[in-house]
């Protein structure tokens, strides 16, 4: 399977340029065309690319996201199982107005899913449709402007209905689709389709930021994070390796049962070795350095925060793990902080070097650069002797090498 998905977004703006939403268009590489693929695999794969195996928030932000949707998708269901609050389902032009089709409309509908008729050419069957729908988008290329005005006056009576002009390409075109009526544009005139790559999470990755996600909730089901864990055989090994073999106080005897092993650890436990398998999962195709420097980074934070505020070093621990995530992902911090279920003080530290934990995040920075005279001064405004510094990060080391004897013992 490709490491990487590629989708083209275009822009739907209003009169004054501010965005509606974006259409989402599928891609199988940087070149910005659309594939020898019939819509209905392009659409399967953009959703499950796009919306299952990332946050399409990090595409679209609070904006809507327009979808192109063969019927038989609709008839399927899957726009319903979706159910995304943002997502505009686009009924593609060659869709043919049968009373199947509207009963799925009106589905949409009662779900609270925005529906858009796309390159919408009038003909006898569609006006019942217009009640269940919630934009009509016209192409300029193939509808004189003289028609798409007629079809918006008749359409006056559907209050809620809103016409977006496609394939504005110029100056005069736009302010002409302005005087038509047009509420919403889209076109060259204002961007061209934009090819964005993003690499795709495998699924034991998609395992362990789901793991991440359960473990950080205020209540914990530990039933849901028993059978999250049971998809993975290896990952429950190691739960219980990690019980019985770190000298965690449970001394008497072993403890054999998954879901007592959970319980057992406790909230915060349980997040940092959710946290580390997960940063395990991402740098399994990447330089084993990257991750070996991950877990040197998690303990040497922790200590050196026991020196400052002892009531931060879980904080400390999850933002040193967390701290090179953007190489391993290999996308920009922001886009992957809101699916980091950690502090906020851990967020501001990872996005913008802000608070104590972001100053211990630049004096780590500091020591592995060798950056003498920083590291000295950033020792010196914590009243913190260099000995002390270097006596944490011969620990963290330490403590990664008994981690990684653990992990090598695995069978």
């Amino acid at each position: 399977m490709n490491a990487y998905s590629f989708v083209a977004r275009q822009a739907i703006l209003d009169v004054n340029g501010a965005p509606l939403g974006y259409e989402l268009l599928f891609r199988l590489g940087l070149e910005n065309r659309f594939p020898d693929i019939d819509s209905e695999q392009a659409t399967r794969r953009l959703i499950a690319e796009q919306f299952l195996s990332d946050k399409i928030d990090d595409l679209v932000g609070s904006a809507m996201c327009f979808v192109n949707f063969p019927d038989t998708l609709l008839e399927e269901g899957l726009a319903t199982a979706l159910h995304h609050k943002n997502m505009v389902i686009e009924i593609l032009e060659d869709a043919q107005p049968t009373p199947q089709l509207l009963e799925q409309v009106k589905k949409l509908k009662a779900a609270g899913i925005k529906v858009a008729l796309d390159d919408h050419v009038p003909g006898n069957g569609w006006s019942a449709f217009f009640p269940y729908v919630d934009f009509i988008k016209l192409d300029l290329r193939h509808l004189p402007l003289d028609e798409c005005r007629s079809i918006i006056e008749q359409c006056k009576k559907h209050t809620a209905l809103r016409f977006i002009a496609e394939k504005v390409e110029t100056r005069e075109e736009f302010n002409a689709a302005r005087e038509a009526g047009f509420d919403y544009f889209q076109g060259y005139y204002f961007q061209q389709p934009q090819v964005i790559q993003r690499r795709l999470l495998t699924t034991d990755e998609l395992t362990a930021f789901e793991l991440l996600s359960a473990v950080s909730e205020k209540h914990i089901d530990y039933d849901r994070l028993t059978a999250l864990f049971s998809r993975d055989l290896p990952l429950t090994y190691n739960l219980l390796r990690y019980v019985n073999s770190l000298h965690l106080g449970y001394k008497r005897q072993s403890i054999e049962n998954l879901r007592n092993a959970i319980v057992y650890l406790g909230q915060e436990q349980l997040k940092r070795f959710t946290a580390m398998v997960m940063t395990a999962y991402i740098s399994k195709k990447k330089n084993r350095e990257l991750y070996r420097l991950s877990i040197v980074r998690a303990r040497w934070c922790e200590l050196l925060a026991e020196q400052l505020n002892n009531g931060m070093t879980n904080d400390a621990f999850m933002c040193g793990l967390f701290s090179l995530l953007d190489v391993l992902l290999e996308r920009p911090i922001a886009e992957i902080l809101p699916q980091l279920p950690v502090s906020e003080e851990v967020k501001q530290a990872l996005g913008q070097g802000k608070g104590q934990l972001g100053f211990l995040l630049g004096l780590m920075d500091n020591h592995e650069r060798a950056n003498w005279n920083n590291l000295k001064q950033r020792l010196d405004f914590m009243g913190m002797e260099e000995k002390i510094n270097a006596d944490c990060y011969e620990k963290a080391i330490c403590w990664s090498n008994q981690l990684e004897a653990s992990r090598n013992n695995t069978p």
